[in-house]
């Protein structure tokens, strides 16, 4: 029997986000660090800083049960919050082969990751 990586409402819910979301996404799963900063995500998907923080405002809102999909981990040197995948929802290594299977890959995006 194959196991389902991810549970089928996260499945939905990010077969509806946009492929920006989901390359930000991509990035925080992939990532050896538990957490990353703003520049950080914006340098590795070529996102400029000022539209990130409506992106990571949008994944902040995806909530499975009561528990968002992305969550703060703390600050930077700066003050501003850096961010994380909540593993409560998802394993990091399970939604990053997830998005490269089957939405990513599908799209022939290159994540640069692969």
């Amino acid at each position: 029997m194959d196991k389902q990586l991810i549970n089928k409402q996260l499945e939905e819910k990010l077969r509806l986000l946009k492929v920006g979301l989901l390359t930000i996404l991509h990035t925080l799963a992939v990532v050896d660090s538990i957490a990353m900063e703003l520049d950080e995500i914006s340098d590795s998907t070529s996102t400029p800083e000022s539209e990130l923080k409506g992106s990571i405002s949008a994944l902040r809102r995806v909530k499975i049960g009561d528990e968002a999909l992305i969550v703060p981990a703390g600050r930077d040197e700066n003050g501003r919050l850096r961010w994380q995948i909540n593993e409560k929802v998802v394993n990091k290594k399970e939604l990053a082969k997830f998005l490269e299977k089957e939405i990513l890959g599908k799209e022939n995006l290159k994540t640069g990751w692969f």
